[in-house]
């Protein structure tokens, strides 16, 4: 084969072995359920680890984590405070899927990741429940 239809086949030949031949990095997300895995966790805390690391990279304009720290960690945490329906728990599942991505893949010790407190309102509605709840349990007996 002469030509330029030649030079393409070779190019692509050498980029199919090249490409072989090299390890291709795993996405950070995937490192994350495999280590998950490994360490027992169920599919369903993989599933929320994972979505929890994909929306702290998101909400960080897709820096890579290994570039950010504490800080951002409670900047992120903070808005999780704000926009979630029940801040609470999700404030929990978020920190602990951080911690997790930044203890066991990253192998980085941020140390203790702060845990914003939820809104005002929100405890005083909780406050509400816990009595009427309290209230209608004692009815009961």
């Amino acid at each position: 084969m002469h030509g330029p239809a030649a030079g393409g086949f070779i190019r692509h030949a050498f980029t199919a072995v090249s490409r072989g031949s090299a390890r291709s990095p795993t996405a950070l997300v995937d490192q994350l359920r495999q280590s998950a895995r490994l360490r027992g966790h169920d599919e369903p805390t993989v599933a929320a680890f994972a979505d929890w690391v994909r929306r702290f990279i998101l909400f960080n304009a897709k820096r890579h984590p290994r570039a950010l720290g504490l800080t951002e960690v409670g900047q992120f945490l903070q808005f999780v405070a704000r926009t979630e329906t029940d801040p609470v728990a999700a404030l929990a599942l978020g920190q602990t899927a951080l911690d997790f991505l930044y203890r066991e893949v990253l192998h980085l010790d941020l140390g203790e990741l702060p845990l914003p407190r939820p809104p005002k309102l929100l405890d005083q509605v909780r406050q509400v429940l816990r009595v009427r709840h309290y209230a209608l349990s004692t009815e009961e007996c």
